[in-house]
C-alpha cells in the first residue's frame, strides 16, 4: 500500500493540504470566538438580572438592613396567566431564623415583621401602581420541609392594617378617588 502512513490514512498532496488549510479555523480564533461569546453571555445576564432587579432594589436594601441575612427577593407583576383584569402584584419573599420563633404559631413577632415589611414596602416602593402585595416568609428547618407562612391583601387592605396597628401611613398612596 504505497502512500499509507503509519496511521492508516492516505498522505495528502500539496494542494489538497493547501485547500484543508484554508477550510480550517486557527485555535486563535476559536479560543477568540469563545471569550466573545463568554463576554457577550455575561453581559446578557447582567443586563437581565439589572432590569429584572432595580425597580426593586431599593426596598431590597432596605428589608436586607432591617432583616439580616433574610435574602429577601422582591417583584412585581401580573400573573403569568395573563387575563385581563388581574391587579399588578408586589410580591415579598423573606428567609427568616429558625431562632426566636416559629413561622407556624400566629404571634406577635410574626404579625411585627409582616407588617414592618408593608411599611418598608411602602416607604421604598410606588404602591399606587400595583393591586395586591403579598408577603411570604420562610424557615428552613433541618433535614425537613421548610416552614412557610403567606399573607396577601390589597394595598388598601395593608395600609388598613398598619393604621389598626398604629403604624405610620403617610407614604402610603392615596386609597381616595379623583
Amino acid at each position: 500500500m504505497s502512500g499509507d502512513t503509519q496511521f492508516g490514512q492516505e498522505e495528502l498532496s500539496a494542494d489538497e493540504r493547501l485547500e484543508a488549510k484554508r477550510r480550517s479555523v486557527s485555535g486563535r480564533l476559536v479560543v477568540g470566538g469563545m471569550v466573545g461569546f463568554a463576554v457577550f453571555m455575561v453581559s446578557l445576564l447582567w443586563l437581565y438580572w439589572e432590569l429584572y432587579t432595580r425597580p426593586y432594589r431599593e426596598l431590597q436594601i432596605a428589608i436586607a438592613a432591617e432583616f439580616p441575612d433574610s435574602s429577601p427577593r422582591v417583584v412585581g407583576g401580573t400573573h403569568k396567566s395573563g387575563r385581563e383584569g388581574d391587579p399588578k402584584t408586589l410580591r415579598i419573599l423573606v428567609y427568616l431564623p429558625l431562632e426566636g420563633f416559629n413561622l407556624d404559631e400566629e404571634t406577635d413577632e410574626r404579625q411585627e415583621i409582616i407588617l414592618r415589611l408593608g411599611a418598608l414596602a411602602a416607604e421604598h416602593q410606588d404602591l399606587a401602581e400595583y393591586g395586591v402585595m403579598e408577603i411570604r416568609l420562610m424557615q428552613r428547618l433541618p433535614e425537613q420541609e421548610w416552614r412557610r407562612f403567606d399573607t396577601s391583601h390589597s394595598i388598601e387592605e395593608w395600609r388598613q392594617l398598619l393604621i389598626d396597628a398604629g403604624k405610620s401611613v403617610d407614604h402610603w398612596p392615596s386609597t381616595t378617588e379623583n
